[in-house]
């Protein structure tokens, strides 16, 4: 069960564009020509996507929380800008969107854990391959799970903002799934449920070195974070590349 309405005002502080990810970006486009073709899976509020057109590139961006979509929608008063947002599964990505298009493919903030299983996020990156660039690049930021080893019950970090927390755990149930659940303590100091038994698929670093190989990609690079420091193990999250 969800209740993403309770996150929507607060998610942008939650899950903010920092400096250090618009200069990876930055340096990560100076590989392509301009404009450079963007595709974002779990674009959530879309703030991003829209600094990413406002600099002339050419973005699209799939979002299926209705709540989160229309927000993204409402950032596109300009017209002018190239950047379109979607409501699409990821199959449909790969029917719908044009095939060898996009320069960079991004999944950030974990989303990619939300599929349920191991064979569906192979699909998705393979799907992905299929519309990506030849010379392109997907970019993926999630937790770090490994560091929490055989534990049945994680406990992720808290995010924080001045208004807001949100709080999030993982729990292993006796048939192997994981569920995830979020509740946010709002301005008001109330908790409100985001999200309730969601099943996951809590990836790590060996699994996806070994379906980046399965999709068909010949260099995968980690980094501790956006400023590409060295991934250690010991980190709470981590970047990933695809190439």
């Amino acid at each position: 069960m969800k209740s993403i309405k309770n996150l929507v005002e607060y998610y942008d502080e939650l899950f903010p564009v920092t400096e250090e990810q618009k200069s990876f970006y930055k340096a990560l486009v100076q590989k392509y020509h301009s404009p450079v073709h963007f595709l974002r899976y779990g674009c959530g509020t879309g703030i991003f996507e829209s600094n990413l057109a406002k600099e002339g590139h050419d973005v699209t961006a799939v979002e299926n929380e209705q709540d989160l979509l229309k927000c993204a929608n409402l950032r596109r008063r300009n017209q002018l800008m190239s950047i379109r947002f979607f409501q699409m599964t990821y199959q449909d990505m790969g029917k719908y969107l044009a095939k060898n298009f996009y320069n960079i493919i991004s999944v950030l903030n974990s989303r990619i854990i939300f599929f349920p299983d191991r064979e569906t996020i192979l699909d998705f990156l393979q799907t992905c391959r299929t519309i990506l660039s030849q010379d392109g690049t997907i970019v993926l930021q999630l937790m770090n799970f490994e560091k929490y080893g055989d534990q049945k019950l994680i406990q992720l970090p808290t995010r924080e903002s001045v208004r807001s927390r949100l709080f999030t755990e993982i729990l292993s149930d006796q048939e192997g799934r994981c569920i995830m659940s979020c509740n946010i303590e709002n301005s008001s100091e109330k908790i409100l449920p985001v999200m309730n038994d969601v099943k996951v698929y809590p990836l790590v670093p060996d699994e996806i070195e070994s379906l980046a190989e399965e999709a068909g990609f010949s260099t995968v690079e980690f980094y501790s974070g956006f400023d590409k420091a060295e991934f250690t193990g010991s980190e709470d999250s981590y970047v990933v590349m695809l190439s």
